[in-house]
């Protein structure tokens, strides 16, 4: 069995460097500058801190790739997704077009058809299923109002969150108390075979991702944010038999913590992720052909 974890501590160098500058240090959080200094005696330089970033960024990329080589996508295709979901990001955090346009060096004219293309049915899993998910997130997380509500998700027009707003009423997830919204106190699980909302599950869990690699690896968190990788052997039956006694269990643990944050009025949102796969070659065939010809 190989148990992989994210080690966030750093041994305490001999002679300590000299500490970036405030200012530099504010711009770079704690964790990954603090790993920097000790890995890099000289790690006093805007350069070296960014490349810790770029590698980090790096790594993140590599899923996104695995699968472009799969799907034998161009480079100039990649790119373009790329540069779309880069846009998309930074729109839903509420910057203008003027001020993406700037953050990613393109001009009006990229920027407008940008735009045009986030409107599209390619986001039909981000605008329809995964609107409605962030709407009852952000309202499980601290009873708005609804113009509370509107000013806490800037990127997003008013009249798409109320129709957002306005599902999970029909279907009894979220529930008006006097002038604030609230979450329904029972555990649902929500489940489709429809590819954009299985899509929207997919974005779902890898924001959980994006969170705790951010929360363990950069900002130090230990007691309340977890990565861990087990490698290990196993009859197919009993890994059967596994999963399905770790999902009943995780939901009836789940809706017991729930129910407890309900009934003490008090609690905060967290994410939860599970993944499960066999430890196969992405590419048999290109593995086939690699050991034909060192034979």
């Amino acid at each position: 069995m190989c148990h992989q974890g994210l080690l966030t501590g750093a041994p305490q160098a001999q002679s300590r460097p000299t500490r970036p500058s405030g200012a530099l240090r504010r711009g770079f959080p704690r964790g990954l500058a603090a790993q920097a200094e000790v890995e890099f005696p000289l790690a006093r330089s805007v350069s070296q801190i960014r490349t810790a970033q770029l590698r980090l960024v790096y790594s993140l990329l590599k899923p996104a790739v695995a699968m472009a080589a799969r799907f034998h996508v161009p480079m100039r295709t990649f790119a373009e997704l790329l540069r779309l979901s880069y846009f998309e990001v930074l729109r839903r955090e509420g910057l203008s077009q003027a001020a993406v346009g700037e953050r990613l060096g393109q001009t009006a004219r990229h920027m407008r058809t940008l735009a045009r293309k986030l409107k599209g049915d390619f986001f039909e899993a981000e605008s329809e299923v995964g609107l409605v998910r962030e709407v009852e997130s952000e309202i499980a997380r601290s009873r708005p109002t609804a113009r509370k509500l509107y000013e806490s998700l800037p990127g997003w027009p008013e009249e798409e969150i109320e129709r957002a707003l306005e599902t999970l009423l029909a279907e009894g997830r979220v529930t008006r108390e006097k002038n604030r919204l609230e979450t329904a106190a029972r555990y649902l699980v929500l489940s489709s075979d429809k590819f954009h909302h299985r899509i929207d599950a997919l974005n779902h869990f890898l924001g959980g991702v994006t969170r705790a690699v951010a929360q363990r690896l950069i900002f130090e968190e230990r007691e309340q944010a977890m990565i861990k990788t087990i490698s290990f052997v196993a009859r197919p039956e009993r890994f059967q038999e596994l999963l399905k006694s770790l999902e009943a269990n995780l939901r009836r643990e789940i809706a017991a913590l729930e129910e407890d944050a309900q009934f003490e009025g008090e609690g905060r949102r967290y994410v939860l992720g599970v993944f499960a796969a066999q430890e196969t070659p992405e590419h048999p065939e290109a593995v086939e052909t690699a050991r034909a010809s060192r034979e």
